[in-house]
């Protein structure tokens, strides 16, 4: 199995409270979301999405995603998108850091992966747990 296209599609999200506001007066209206189709030779096709919280917030911003996704997309056709260490190896060869441009192709690929093996990515990923985890108390 070999990845054939990428696409790459925006959309804004409306905030349903308004915007969504921050110190020095820093907002958004909206949520800028990328999302990316990873089709194979096999017509299966993967989805992921990238949704940073504006440009200003954080060290990743939703143009950023577009622009690091037209860079590192054509380097990822004709890799497996099933084998996914290799696969986040060759991203990372390929484009140093930038781990929220990478994400959303890797969430691609797992979806690939999980439409392949016929298993939901939850399962993919370890499972779900029903466990709360334990608590720990720290004396004062």
């Amino acid at each position: 199995m070999k990845i054939v296209s990428i696409a790459v599609y925006q959309a804004d999200l409306p905030l349903v409270d308004g915007d969504y506001c921050w110190a020095d007066g820093k907002s958004v209206s909206v949520y800028d979301s990328t999302v990316v189709a990873v089709t194979t030779d096999t017509g299966l096709t993967g989805y992921g999405e990238v949704v940073p919280l504006g440009p200003n917030y954080l060290a990743s911003y939703a143009d950023g995603v577009r622009a690091g996704i037209k860079e590192l997309g054509p380097k990822l056709i004709g890799q497996d998108p099933r084998d996914l260490s290799v696969l986040n190896a060759y991203m990372d060869y390929h484009l140093k850091g930038h781990p929220y441009v990478k994400s959303g192709l890797d969430m691609a690929c797992w979806d690939i992966l999980g439409k392949v093996s016929g298993l939901p990515v939850n399962i993919l990923l370890g499972g779900t747990s029903t466990h709360k985890g334990s608590t720990c108390t720290v004396p004062s």
